[in-house]
């Protein structure tokens, strides 16, 4: 049964994405699909820049917090999560220039005297392999607790790294198939810093955000731009927490503004212009790894970058406790979308996504459910919705809660986050859905749950 199919996210443009025509964006277009998701409080302050041949512009909506209507700017500070995975992939393609390193090189040769994998991994996990997420390391290490959202990497330091590498047990065998990893990716930044004698933090500087002159690019904020952070938010609205990153730096810990990121994006469509030409070619280059993230990158990896399913469009985006942040770069059409936010939810990407569609005149995919409100539950009242739901023979749906959101995964498919219309009823951003659960009157947890979607109903009965 392929209900619940369209929850597949973005951006697997077809290969005739190259053949269409658009039009150039306009400042209006910029804002075109954020007025109804503030108004309904989806999101709070958004910051977004294009660049098109024809120049490159930027503009803002929304407020930084409910009760502080001051709009962001070029030079408001958010967290980019996972694009800083990018940034890696890139100082790692910058230290095979240099001839430091080789993209083969393998893990065992960069670590500390005495830290080694079990069964002798390290010699056959490369340095590829963690840029590309074929390495077999699971996502996040299992000494952080995965219900943790609300600092969960600001105590792991490397001390805790390399513990974690002496124990840690693979989810496969390296290069055989991809998993997304923060483990993985993170490891990469802090052996190509111990291996230049330095830190992720002044490598990424010395290497990357000076030359590219991206002064407000960091992992620690000064105090100066710490008056410029945008306050977080969770994706209903809770006030959260900042994340801090100390040895998986590399995977989420880096802080930006729309002004650096669209220097950054610029660096990308035209490299001959920058003193990292070649390490950013290299970086940019699909890399021919046996497996890659299907749901992800359906055109293959780079190093850091997704491609999407026109093979040349590369992306990424990021997600925060309080932050959600992404880019969509494309060459041949002198193409680049950034998007910034302080609130922690998934829709940012598929406005970037539709802006990116819009200016080359492909089919844009409107967002499911952009008028409906979210309201803010407790956890208690999502814990009544968490369990296993089955449908007919093999057919499940397994909801959690992630921090104060739901998550449904039905089998076989990726997770999507739904968004509360009020206590038992959740709809997706992502595909035309609804769930609404059966809650009995005395509190306990739901019995059951039925799915709406496309004029069908599906009753599915916990397990």
């Amino acid at each position: 049964m392929k209900f619940l199919r369209s929850f597949t996210i973005l951006p697997a443009f077809a290969a005739c994405l190259l053949s269409a025509k658009g039009t150039p964006l306009t400042k209006a277009d910029l804002t075109h699909d954020f007025d109804s998701l503030i108004q309904n409080r989806t999101l709070q302050a958004i910051s977004v820049g294009v660049i098109q041949p024809n120049g490159s512009m930027t503009a803002h909506a929304g407020g930084l917090a409910p009760d502080n209507a001051t709009s962001p700017d070029d030079h408001t500070l958010y967290e980019i999560g996972s694009i800083s995975k990018v940034f890696t992939g890139l100082l790692l393609a910058d230290a095979v220039v240099r001839g430091e390193v080789t993209l083969d090189t393998p893990v065992a040769r960069l670590l500390p005297d005495g830290v080694s994998l079990p069964d002798n991994a390290g010699e056959r996990i490369t340095l590829r392999m963690l840029a590309t997420h074929t390495s077999g390391l699971p996502a996040i290490p299992v000494e952080i607790p995965a219900d943790n959202y609300a600092n969960p990497y600001g105590a792991y330091t490397e001390a805790d790294l390399w513990t974690t590498l002496r124990r840690v047990k693979l989810d496969f065998e390296p290069g055989t198939k991809a998993g997304y990893s923060n483990l993985a990716v993170g490891l990469l930044g802090t052996l190509l810093a111990r291996n230049a004698g330095t830190t992720y933090e002044e490598l990424l500087a010395a290497r990357i955000t000076r030359p590219l002159g991206m002064k407000d690019t960091v992992i620690a904020p000064s105090e100066a731009l710490r008056m410029r952070f945008a306050p977080p938010f969770t994706s209903g609205g809770k006030p959260w927490s900042y994340w801090e990153f100390k040895a998986l730096a590399g995977a989420g810990g880096i802080r930006s503004t729309l002004a650096d990121m669209m220097r950054f994006a610029s660096a990308m469509l035209k490299p001959a212009d920058t003193p990292l030409q070649k390490a950013i070619e290299l970086a940019w280059t699909r890399q021919n790894v046996a497996a890659s993230l299907a749901s992800l990158a359906p055109g293959g990896q780079a190093l850091g970058w997704m491609l999407a399913g026109d093979g040349r469009t590369r992306w990424h985006n990021g997600m925060t406790g309080g932050f959600h942040a992404a880019i969509f770069v494309n060459r041949e059409f002198g193409l680049a979308v950034v998007l910034l936010s302080n609130r922690s939810t998934p829709v940012g990407t598929q406005i970037a996504d539709s802006l990116f569609r819009r200016a080359v005149g492909f089919p844009e995919r409107p967002i499911p459910n952009g008028d409906r409100a979210e309201v803010a539950l407790t956890a208690e009242q999502i814990d009544r919705c968490i369990g296993t739901f089955r449908l007919n023979g093999n057919a499940t749906i397994v909801c959690e809660r992630r921090n104060l959101a739901l998550y449904v995964t039905p089998k076989g498919q990726p997770s999507d986050r739904l968004y509360a219309a009020g206590p038992g009823t959740f709809f997706s951003r992502r595909a035309p859905v609804e769930i609404v659960f059966d809650l009995p009157s005395d509190g306990a947890p739901a019995t059951a749950l039925v799915l709406k979607q496309g004029g069908r109903q599906m009753r599915a009965t916990r397990e």
